[in-house]
């Protein structure tokens, strides 16, 4: 589509012209036949016809051309006496003066009508094509693919090639739109220095090429060289306005990405100071715990003056282990969430029976749970799922082991499991004292803890580490209220069912 195409040349001048004088011709076949009786007031009706219908596709001289040359052929033809242009009654000069008035009037009202519509065309030709380009500018989602997105319209509209130049942080002018070539392959290098002078003009420069200034608020940010085809092609004013429209549009454009940039910039930055100092926080305290305890045992079992005997010993040894895996945990828990969240951990899928990965879970969990009672509700014919079995075993040990810390000796921990449509739900209840206060969602943050009693181990990631672990397999988890009192976690995964395995029953 070409918006606001220059005029035709002298050749369309003159095809005007004899289309003109041939409305003229045809009016006369169609008159001449006509019986005397049919009368000349109805003959200049004709002619008059032939004009309107003229003025529709000539222009305004080709219509004034064919208004008085139909009022020539029909004095010559028709006026008495015929075949000559005298006029031997008075009153036929009257009619001849009012017949070439009217048909100049009604010809120049159709040009005018014909013109106010192609005006009217036109601006809604350069409405869409302007909502076209904002439309995919802001679909772009950085500076390149919107100077490719400019280009491909300007090279689309106008047939010409184009090349978007921006400036960087020293001020040097580089090309990023891919589609420097354009349609149209061998256009000429910009000029580097009449670039440059525009942007430190701000103003439209032409030359070999034209060069239009990006605006970004109130600098200009880049340009804009146009290349018309062929190379030395004068662009219309309404073309010209029109590559402005482009220009500030684009320039707007890449100043809100830019914008967007730094501002993603600045809040990864604040979200990584403040995910650093938080983890300095939480590790220096959760950390510095078990170490005192472990060199408090230490300094101990190493004093030769204080008589240890053997059970005195093995306890000391207990509680070292013990506080030597509280701080693996804590460690292994933080460097797993920064590898899922940061794209170092790829799944290692295959098929496994839920019945295996909860058996696996409390196994690791067995000493923790010592004193709790442990009910499992898990039908037999759940089909296989397809999952890495490490992340599935630690999202069930880390649910395991808060419902361990947050729930006196005695709780009851409901582990069950059911096919719910195109999934596999997994829960994980108690009937303990339930959640704080607040929304049960906010403990899935990094470094949010459900109690924050100093004698609990732990900087809040074992429930961050689930949601990145189920959102890594396609899943989801949630935290709800138990119906009972208590707490429930329920782990959604997807599942394939295998072929041949009957659905099991939605319970849970």
């Amino acid at each position: 589509m070409t918006v606001g195409a220059p005029r035709m040349g002298t050749q369309g001048h003159w095809t005007d012209y004899l289309r003109a004088f041939s409305i003229t011709a045809l009016c006369t076949a169609v008159a001449w036949p006509l019986p005397p009786k049919f009368g000349l007031v109805n003959i200049v009706m004709i002619y008059l016809l032939g004009t309107a219908l003229g003025s529709l596709r000539l222009r305004r001289a080709a219509s004034a051309a064919s208004a008085v040359s139909n009022m020539l052929a029909y004095d010559f033809f028709f006026v008495p006496p015929v075949f000559s242009f005298d006029v031997d009654d008075i009153p036929y000069l009257f009619t001849l003066g009012a017949m070439l008035i009217v048909a100049l009037v009604i010809a120049n009202l159709m040009v005018s009508i014909r013109r106010h519509q192609e005006s009217a065309s036109a601006r809604e030709r350069r409405t869409a094509v302007l909502y076209a380009m904002s439309r995919e500018l802001n679909d772009a989602t950085d500076a390149r693919s919107m100077a490719s997105a400019a280009v491909r319209h300007i090279c689309a509209v106008f047939q010409c090639t184009a090349v978007v130049l921006m400036a960087d942080e020293q001020g040097s002018l580089t090309p990023i739109s891919e589609d420097f070539a354009g349609p149209h392959p061998g256009a000429p290098h910009f000029d580097l220095e009449l670039a440059e002078g525009v942007v430190a003009r701000g103003e439209r420069c032409i030359e070999n090429a034209l060069y239009l200034p990006l605006r970004g608020g109130r600098r200009v940010k880049g340009v804009i060289v146009v290349y018309p085809k062929p190379q030395h092609r004068t662009l219309p004013t309404e073309q010209l306005n029109l590559l402005d429209n482009f220009a500030a549009q684009l320039g707007s454009s890449l100043q809100r990405a830019r914008l967007a940039e730094a501002a993603e910039a600045a809040r990864l930055s604040a979200e990584r100071a403040l995910l650093r100092n938080t983890l300095l926080t939480s590790i220096s305290h959760d950390l510095r715990t078990p170490l005192t305890t472990i060199a408090g045992a230490g300094s101990l079992i190493a004093q030769p003056e204080y008589a240890l005997n053997a059970d005195r010993r093995a306890t000391l040894g207990r509680l070292i282990e013990h506080k030597a895996r509280d701080m693996t945990r804590l460690l292994t828990n933080v460097l797993e969430l920064m590898q899922i969240e940061f794209g170092g951990r790829t799944l290692r899928s295959d098929w496994h029976s839920v019945d295996d990965l909860v058996a696996l879970a409390l196994r690791g969990s067995e000493s923790r749970l010592a004193q709790r009672r442990i009910v499992l509700s898990l039908p037999s014919d759940l089909p296989l799922i397809s999952v890495e079995p490490t992340l599935i075993v630690q999202i069930l040990s880390n649910l395991l082991e808060n419902a361990a810390k947050y729930t006196p000796p005695g709780t009851t921990i409901t582990i069950c499991a059911a096919l719910r449509g195109e999934s596999i739900m997994i829960s994980v209840a108690d009937d303990g004292p339930g959640f704080p206060p607040g929304d049960p969602e906010r403990l899935f943050d990094k470094f949010q803890r459900g109690r924050s009693e100093s004698n609990i181990v732990g900087v809040g990631l074992g429930l961050a580490i689930c949601r990145a672990a189920a959102n890594l397999h396609g899943g989801n988890i949630r935290a709800l209220d138990n119906p009972g009192g208590g707490a429930r976690f329920e782990i959604s995964l997807p599942v394939t069912v295998m072929t041949g395995v009957e659905p099991a029953a939605e319970a849970c």
